[in-house]
């Protein structure tokens, strides 16, 4: 009682004698229960990122694609093959092919860029100056796009 000291007696017996009604206490207990039941759901999107990393594909995809375009554009001969495709420019073979679960891209077979992750399965066909490549990722999302050379190509349709 020595801690109380220095306060009214009076004042304590009232803090004392006071304390949490059944009515409180229930009402505290249901907002605690609210809040712990959002806790599941807002682990659940914390911890699932695949929407996340599927949205990232898809920008993944689009900057992929525009790279090909421009390097097809630039390049003197394009030969298609269904699981790669080698574009000849300035006296280089530059080789784009699957690696694991991506797609990479080589210049006269040296090297390892990834341009692509997370590809499942992937397909080059040749068209008229150009070529159509289509790809299914882990995601399954297929995403496919023609590509198209502004000059007349050197095209060996190839089959391995």
């Amino acid at each position: 009682m020595k801690i109380f000291s220095n306060m009214n007696t009076r004042s304590v017996k009232y803090l004392n004698n006071r304390g949490f009604t059944m009515l409180e206490m229930l009402y505290a207990f249901s907002i605690f229960l609210l809040i712990v039941s959002f806790f599941p759901l807002c682990m659940k999107y914390l911890l699932d990122n695949e929407g996340l990393e599927a949205r990232v594909s898809r920008m993944e995809w689009q900057v992929f694609v525009s790279q090909l375009k421009k390097e097809l554009r630039l390049s003197e001969g394009l030969e298609v093959y269904e699981n790669k495709v080698i574009l000849r420019k300035n006296g280089q073979n530059v080789i784009y092919e699957k690696y694991g679960t991506n797609l990479r891209r080589r210049v006269n077979y040296e090297g390892h860029e990834i341009v692509l992750q997370k590809v499942d399965t992937f397909n080059f066909t040749p068209i008229q100056d150009g070529m159509k490549l289509t790809v299914k990722d882990l995601y399954h999302q297929s995403h496919s796009a023609l590509l198209f050379s502004y000059i007349e190509l050197e095209e060996e349709n190839a089959a391995e």
